[in-house]
């Protein structure tokens, strides 16, 4: 069993987590506020031009314009990558369809996904963008595409059908493996002429990530930065209002919506979190998806037209068990008791402000997603950890301990201790870490908060170098529902010598299911022929994280961003089709303003 974290949700939660430092409004802010005055001096249109504005933390000396490597290219870790370098689609996690852009449609012949692209799509270049792009944009995919992740990596070979069409060869494949191909970036075959065609050849040879030829090739690609990026979306870069404090994407008329949006021109001011939110609070950004700290969201609600536009979370934060580490854990009455002393309202709302969601269901899965796969009557047999004292203690003499002069003691008579390990600069983690120490202080367990540095902590965490983490729970990177159970159980559970991680035994006595594989449970769930067998198998395990407790999940994301109507904006859309999509990969916003549904004020 191999440990699987996603390249992408490594890069999109480093960039969430140093976006979640709390911050405050007090002289510190007075001094930010006067550092912005570069960002918002000439913020607004002289031609007359309609604006949306946003607002991301880039560097335009240190990014590259190689959007095809998306770590540390310019703009790609923000929501507004769509609007210049368009997906084949946006998936909608409501409806599980796809709301496709780039894309005509796709469809299965046997084990080949048959992918077409729309008629008459031309690049800001004004080249044709046609199946040349886009085979050769896959074939970079599969060699940079680590053998872990799901979709590129498991492709064959590649053949190109017609002028707007390609095969995508798969061995074996599994429902939704093409979701990766569809939501890829093409980029331009006259950018990356150099690379499109020798890594078609290396890909349909057999090559792949690792090998000689591939190490050779990444090489290269690794310091290819090209001078402009080619857009395929209703904008691209106007390399003349491009600054530190801002860029400015123009309308493209030869991209993809072009000419339907209603937005000339869309302004991103450079901020991080701090600079973010006083941005806001001066009515220079309409629409901002950094997280902003509790005490910026009360300083919002004083700003003319200010509204929160909620994203849907899909994954949380809890307690990850060194089961190895702390034998003790390995009782599932001990993980419960533990559960139960913390009060997960109160820990959310210090961690996050209004920015959370508690949890109900503890059934590995967001809530959203288990109302979606039980009836309200199912979910009513689900044990519910909310903070009960009594309860933490009975099960804690049930397992042996004992209670002495205010202190837990293990059936061995050492005193019970924990060390519960958050993360510097992740806030949220934080403030998590604190909270846990002092509860079960409070309740007589001795415990200990410290932060591990923030450049690896996955290292940390895949090594088992902890008692107690901080640590997600769900998956916000992958919407179909065996994806939090990867993550429950899976990540960070190698079981080998260099990485033990949880060192939690995936081969379970459930007390309703009898015995368990986990992780064939979970490949069963991936791989199901038919959707009862998939539905059965996603019930099990969510009961069996309901019974054993492998982890505890403490809070739910819910993301809150800022929004301006009434200045640039007229209105931001509510309640539709797709309000349920996760923030970062598949923003109903953006998406909004791609098909010309949020509209300018008009003078």
């Amino acid at each position: 069993m191999t440990s699987y974290p996603p390249r992408n949700a490594i890069l999109q939660d480093l960039s969430r987590r140093r976006l979640l430092k709390a911050v405050g409004l007090g002289a510190a802010g007075a001094a930010g506020a006067g550092a912005l005055s570069a960002c918002s001096a000439g913020g607004g249109s002289t031609s007359g031009a309609t604006q949306f504005t946003g607002v991301f933390d880039f560097d335009l000396d240190s990014m590259t314009r190689n959007v095809h490597r998306e770590d540390g290219a310019l703009l790609l870790n923000s929501v507004y990558k769509d609007l210049f370098l368009c997906p084949g689609g946006v998936f909608n996690w409501s409806t599980h369809e796809w709301d496709y852009l780039l894309l005509e449609g796709h469809e299965w012949d046997g084990d080949d996904l048959i992918v077409s692209l729309r008629s008459g799509l031309k690049w800001s270049d004004g080249s044709d963008l046609n199946a040349d792009d886009m085979i050769r944009s896959y074939a970079m995919r599969v060699l940079e595409a680590p053998p872990w992740g799901f979709g590129f990596p498991q492709v064959q070979d590649l053949e190109k059908l017609d002028d707007q069409s390609v095969r995508v060869g798969f061995e074996n494949p599994f429902p939704n493996i093409e979701r990766s191909i569809i939501k890829h970036r093409v980029v331009s075959k006259v950018t990356y002429e150099n690379f499109g065609e020798r890594a078609l050849e290396m890909v349909n040879d057999g090559v792949r990530q690792g090998d000689d030829e591939h190490a050779e090739w990444n090489s290269e690609f690794i310091e290819f930065d090209p001078d402009e990026i080619v857009c395929s979306g209703p904008y691209m870069f106007d390399e003349a209002q491009m600054s530190d404090a801002r860029i400015t994407l123009v309308r493209n008329e030869n991209g993809y919506q072009g000419t339907e949006v209603e937005f000339d021109e869309v302004v991103i001011h450079k901020g991080d979190n701090r600079q973010s939110a006083l941005l806001v609070q001066q009515g220079e950004v309409d629409y901002s998806s950094l997280a902003p700290s509790a005490a910026d969201q009360q300083a919002f609600q004083s700003v003319e037209g200010f509204r929160w536009i909620e994203h849907a979370g899909y994954d949380g934060v809890g307690l990850m068990f060194n089961h190895k580490a702390k034998p003790e854990v390995q009782d599932v009455r001990v993980r419960k008791a533990l559960a139960y002393i913390l009060d997960g309202e109160q820990i959310g709302q210090v961690a996050r402000g209004e920015a959370y969601s508690r949890v109900e269901y503890y059934a590995g899965l967001a809530d959203i997603q288990a109302e979606e796969i039980f009836t309200s009557e199912e979910l009513a047999d689900f044990e519910n950890f909310d903070q009960d004292h009594d309860k933490a203690t009975e099960l804690l003499e049930e397992a042996g301990w004992t209670k002495e002069d205010g202190r837990w003691y293990l059936p061995d008579g050492e005193e019970a201790s924990f060390e519960v390990i958050g993360v510097a600069g992740w806030g949220d983690f934080e403030l998590t870490a604190t909270q846990v120490e002092e509860a079960w202080n409070d309740f007589g367990i001795k415990t200990e908060a410290r932060n591990v540095p923030e450049d690896n902590p996955w290292g940390i965490w895949g090594a088992g170098d902890f008692e107690v983490a901080v640590r997600h729970w769900g998956n916000p990177e992958q919407p179909d529902y065996w994806g939090a159970f990867q993550m429950n159980f899976l990540t960070e559970n190698a079981g080998t010598e260099d990485s033990p991680g949880q060192g939690f035994d995936l081969q379970v006595e459930s007390p309703s299911q009898g015995e368990v594989d986990l992780a064939e449970l979970v490949d069963t769930a991936q791989r199901a022929e038919s959707d009862e067998e998939q539905m059965e198998a996603l019930k099990a395990l969510s009961i069996v994280f309901n019974e054993l407790l492998p982890r505890i999940p403490i809070w739910t994301y819910k993301y809150l961003s800022p929004a301006i109507e009434g200045k640039r904006v007229e209105e931001f859309p509510v309640d539709t089709p797709t309000s349920q999509n996760e923030q970062y990969q598949d923003n109903h916003i953006i998406l909004a303003l791609i098909q010309g549904e949020l509209k300018p004020v008009r003078d």
